[in-house]
Order: structure tokens, then sequence, then C-alpha cells
């Protein structure tokens, strides 16, 4: 009798998970909400020879409250052609999911593109901004990502936006390795949670504890919390490297180049409602020091060859949570006023000619 019984619940416990999954399956089929936007593995990415991963053309999401859509040849853009048409700026974007962005038409390249075209109209020019942040990109991955694909987009500019992904090596930097050794490929193999993550109960469930639960309220790499961080000037050693080689490029391709270093919410003073929202406050005088130096090497690599450009945001505006959602990812007022700022930048100082 108790074996039977135990049949039973275990039937009725089973049925009652299928129809779950199959009442949410059918809830997402008419609703204005897509399952991707709250899955662990949407589809976003895929392996990449050169970089370990890259965007995947031609994916979308169409989100309630967001949509995001990648283009054919796997740019966070509107298409365009590979090939430059007649009286066409392009500027193109580098950077990790600071220039990426969230919702498709929300991010600061988007709003530059609007900008240029707006104001620069008597010139008879066709401004393109290409977005082509990746989220996660280190400056080992855009220099990467810019040799084998976006030189032959033709750019006239490129702006690097780009700093704090380059400490996803940081607890290598001590070791004796190849720092490139450290990057592995984009794991598209089945496993355990990519098999779960078919479930939608089990990414109903995934991101509800994200939510209420997660410690981390933005998606950058925390640093190991059992070690004591103090900035070494050896901790900028391969992003200078990475810039200097950018820099370098700009003067043999022939583009212009402009770093600016992004801005963030670590400050010397911070108000309560900041601190609650930046990750790794406990580390906050590190990353001063790192950001200080950053912005000091950047600056050096501008003044050091012909036809690139230093501009530092921070000195235009006090970074707030008005400007960004949590420690340095912009929000629409952000972006809508980095844009504003580096359209200005470039105006002012007559840095857009074809």
């Amino acid at each position: 009798m108790k074996k039977k019984y135990f049949h039973y619940t275990l039937f009725v416990i089973f049925s009652g998970i299928l129809l779950l999954e199959f009442f949410l399956r059918l809830y997402f089929s008419f609703s204005d909400n897509d399952i991707k936007a709250l899955k662990r593995f949407p589809g976003r990415y895929i392996s990449s020879y050169f970089t370990g991963y890259k965007l995947n053309p031609n994916w979308e999401l169409n989100h309630q409250t967001f949509q995001d859509k990648i283009n054919s040849i796997g740019l966070k853009s509107p298409e365009i052609a590979i090939k430059k048409q007649n009286n066409t700026y392009r500027i193109i974007c580098i950077g990790g999911s600071l220039v990426y962005g969230k919702d498709i038409g929300t991010s600061w390249p988007h709003y530059l593109q609007m900008k240029l075209n707006e104001r620069m109209r008597e010139q008879e020019i066709n401004f393109e901004v290409i977005n082509a942040g990746v989220p996660g990109y280190t400056s080992f991955h855009s220099i990467a990502n810019f040799m084998t694909k976006l030189i032959d987009l033709e750019p006239d500019m490129v702006i690097m936006y780009q700093l704090f992904t380059d400490l996803y090596y940081y607890e290598y930097l001590d070791k004796e390795l190849i720092i490139g050794d450290t990057f592995n490929p984009y794991n598209t193999n089945l496993s355990i949670d990519r098999l779960m993550d078919k479930s939608y109960i089990y990414v109903i469930i995934g991101a509800l504890k994200r939510k209420f639960l997660s410690s981390n309220n933005d998606n950058e790499k925390i640093l190991n919390s059992e070690r004591t961080k103090v900035f070494q000037e050896n901790d900028l050693k391969y992003y200078e490297r990475n810039v200097n080689i950018m820099a370098s490029l700009s003067s043999l391709l022939n583009y212009k180049l402009l770093f600016c270093p992004p801005i963030s919410l670590f400050k010397n003073e911070n108000t309560l409602e900041e601190k609650a929202i930046i990750a790794d406050i406990k580390s906050k005088q590190f990353y001063l020091d790192y950001i200080s130096n950053g912005k000091k090497l950047l600056k050096k690599a501008s003044e050091n060859n012909m036809d690139v450009y230093y501009f530092d945001l921070s000195t235009k505006f006090t970074p707030s949570i008005d400007y960004l959602s949590d420690r340095y990812h912009p929000t629409v007022k952000g972006n809508k006023k980095i844009a504003n700022e580096i359209f200005k930048f470039l105006y002012e100082n007559k840095i857009l000619k074809l």
C-alpha cells in the first residue's frame, strides 16, 4: 500500500511539473515576454576562432521591457554595408558591456549617431556610429576583433571606451604564465546547466534567485575578496601594451582614435545610495588608483601618437546614480550624456573631417 501511494505521489508531482512547464511555454508563446531575457544561455554568443566568443549574427530578443538585436555580421547595430559608402564617416566604438548597452536603442553609440546626423546635417555627410561592444571583452579581445573583423569596415575613427574588463585577468598577474593562455573558448558543449536552461520552470526559478538573492548587482567580475587589493603599476601592464598597439595601428591603418576612459561611481566621496549599488565597495581605493593610472597611460598614448585623442568624461560632469545603474554601467540618461559630451568634444576640437 505504501509503495502504491509513493508511486501515485510521484506521478502527481511529475504530472504537475509537466503541466506547469506546458502552461509556462504557452504563456510565453502568446505574451509580450521573451523567455530568452531570463535565460542564463539565451544564445547571444557563439564561439570564435580569434576572440573565443562573439555575438551571434541575426540573434534577437523581444521582451516586454526591452529589445535586443544583432545584425547579420554580428554587431549590435542596424544593418550596414561592409564597403563604406561615399560621403560616409564611419565611427566604430569598441569595448565591453559599457559600450554594448542594454536595450537596442539606448546605447551611447546609438545616441551619438543620432546627434551627429542631426547637428551636422549641413555637411552632407552620413555619420555611421557602429556599436562593436561585446560584453566581457577585454583589450585583448578588442584588438583581436578589430584586426580580424572591424578593420575591414574601413573606419574613419575608433572610440575605445574600455578599462574595467581588463580586471578579468587580475588574479593571474602575480603568476608566471602567459596571460593570453588564461582565456578560454566559448563552451557550446551540452552540459547539465545548458540542458536545465531549456526548462522554463528552471529558468524562472533561476531568474527569481538572481533578482532577490544575488549579492552582486552588476554583471562584471568581482575580484577575489580573500585578497587584500593594493594597486601596483604592474596591474595595468597588459592594458597599457594593448592601448599602445591600438594607437600605433591608427597611424599605420589611417584612422583616428579616441581614448575615452569609462565613467564610474568610484569617487573620493560617495552617497549612501551610491555605496549600496557599488559592488566591491570595500576595495574602493584600489579602483580609484586603477582608474587614475589608467587615465594617465591613455593620455600619454594620445600625446605620443598623431591623430590619437584623449577625452575624460568625468571632467565634464560628476557621475552619479542618475547616470549609472551600478558601479559603471550607464543608465539611459547616462548614455545620452556620454553621447552628448563625446559629440561636443569631437565638434569643438574639429576632429570630424572626411
